[in-house]
């Protein structure tokens, strides 16, 4: 039988789902501004914020009690994607989606 979460775990879970993304998101920045906008949809005053951020406050945002992850794609295609069993297929299908999008917005 799984153990059952609570509270406080769900709310660990969100703080480092939240410090993972802002991390990644950063890293991103730091590299490459038009991507980051893309993957992220990051506007760039954000995109500024970021680049700048020390560690500090990125755990500060992190533990802000919202989470701050939002998906790039329409709800329905995340929940027609997520009901594949198969998790290598829905990740790749989201990276041809990625690739697909930097295409576009190189066009």
């Amino acid at each position: 039988m799984m153990p059952t979460k609570t509270e406080a775990d769900l709310d660990r879970a969100v703080v480092t789902l939240n410090l993972h993304w802002l991390l990644s998101a950063q890293a991103l920045a730091r590299s490459d501004v038009e991507k980051a906008r893309l993957v992220y949809g990051l506007d760039l005053e954000l995109i500024g914020v970021l680049r700048q951020a020390s560690f500090l406050v990125l755990c500060a945002l992190a533990e802000s009690g919202v989470l701050l992850f939002r998906p790039r794609f329409p709800s329905r295609l995340l929940h027609e994607r997520l009901s594949v069993p198969s998790s290598s297929t829905l990740a790749s299908e989201l990276q041809t989606l990625l690739l697909a999008a930097e295409e576009a917005e190189r066009s």
